[in-house]
């Protein structure tokens, strides 16, 4: 009889790749993630709590000391892998949202020195599947902090982990789930391996694997491409609200009898066509979000083969969120769809974000690329000022 042991450590089974691995469970280890870094980041004057200067971008320092913090390191130690920051963690909602545990936090070495690093469990199958798929490998932290003005500019200080998301963009370049790197030694052993076989053709073929790392000391990498100027938050704000206005009237003009009036399904088709399905991943970021903008609406099912789910589904649940939560200003969200819709939703659960989860002290941060981009604190301004007209 086969025993399990347990001893501290992590026990796989089977190894993905460098940098991933799988327990006999078939959890997802993936070791040596960069989560955060040293240097100055751009986030909107809301997002850092300095109303003032709303309207403007503010480059936020992270000094070496706070992000290496014993403190600070052991607040992420252990904390939920979530997808995405739609909700931060609390004993009330880490069952639906967690997809696996942070571990062995701990600051990086050598070229990585700058980093906080840590192990993701990943026990998730559909956050998995969607590493293993490429469709998110980047990480982004979800954190309380103060910040202070110094001579070098304005620093966070006192960072408390709550979460670190898997996300598709991530405001820390180098933050993501790295698979290792092929190197010019285990070619040298895998040609060794080969030798007396078809040694040509197993030649050509690892010459065509994509160089990574140390295999190109040669290589002069390309220039950095300036970055385009952040709008402001009331630029974005303004086109979100002129999209989903000019869709909405672009809906309004298409010619209405026969032409506007889809034709009867064939009887023996497929009613769920692959190409009308959404990835689990999509579809169960948006559920997230709605029941985040919308506490205590129904959790849908998924009605296509397979449990999958639907757009026609998918875009019932937006509407449902958006009027659940009296969200009124991009329209009557029945009457949205497609990019209009996606739009007004995706504005909406900007909008509540900062009104969710109290915080523990100073300002919460959910450090994926789009928060810098959101107009969280100004679009909840309106709404609440909306609300309160009424």
């Amino acid at each position: 009889m086969r025993r399990k042991f347990r001893d501290g450590r992590f026990l796989t089974t089977e190894k993905i790749s460098p940098l991933k691995e799988k327990t006999p469970e078939g959890y997802l280890l993936c070791r040596d993630v960069p989560i955060s870094r040293v240097g100055s980041f751009e986030y909107s004057a809301a997002e850092v709590g300095l109303p003032s200067l709303t309207g403007s971008s503010v480059h936020v320092l992270r000094p070496e000391e706070q992000i290496f913090n014993p403190e600070t390191i052991a607040s992420f130690e252990a904390k939920p892998v979530v997808i995405g920051h739609a909700r931060f963690a609390d004993p009330d909602n880490w069952r639906e949202i967690a997809v696996g545990t942070t571990q062995n936090v701990r600051r990086g070495e050598g070229d990585k020195s700058d980093f906080l690093l840590a192990d993701l469990l990943l026990t998730d199958r559909k956050a998995i599947e969607a590493v293993e798929s490429g469709d998110l490998k980047e990480v982004s932290c979800g954190y309380d902090a103060d910040t202070q003005e110094t001579p070098q500019g304005i620093e966070q200080i006192g960072i408390v982990g709550n979460h670190v998301a898997l996300v598709v963009s991530a405001r820390c370049s180098g933050c993501k789930i790295g698979d290792g790197s092929m190197t010019t030694s285990l070619k040298t052993r895998l040609r060794k391996l080969f030798r007396d076989g078809n040694e040509d053709a197993f030649n050509e073929e690892v010459d065509k694997l994509q160089v990574q790392d140390g295999d190109a000391p040669d290589a002069t990498p390309a220039p950095a491409p300036t970055p385009a100027p952040t709008p402001t938050l009331e630029e974005r704000l303004a086109k979100l609200e002129a999209a989903v206005a000019a869709i909405a009237k672009a809906q309004t003009q298409r010619p209405v009898g026969d032409a506007d009036t889809p034709p009867a399904p064939d009887a023996g088709a497929d009613q769920n066509d692959d190409n009308d399905l959404i990835d689990d991943p999509d579809a169960q970021a948006i559920i997230g979000d709605a029941e985040a903008l919308c506490p205590g609406m129904k959790k849908p099912v998924g009605d296509a083969k397979g449990g999958k789910f639907t757009r026609n589904q998918i875009e019932r649940v937006m509407r449902t969120a958006l009027k659940g939560a009296g969200v009124k200003q991009f329209g009557d969200s029945s009457e949205l769809d497609g990019k209009a819709l996606d739009i007004a939703f995706k504005a909406a659960v900007a909008m509540s974000k900062s009104g969710k989860n109290p915080k523990a002290s100073g300002t919460r941060y959910g450090d994926s690329a789009e928060d810098s981009v959101n107009s969280i604190a100004y679009v909840q301004k309106k709404l609440n000022d909306f609300w309160g007209a009424k």
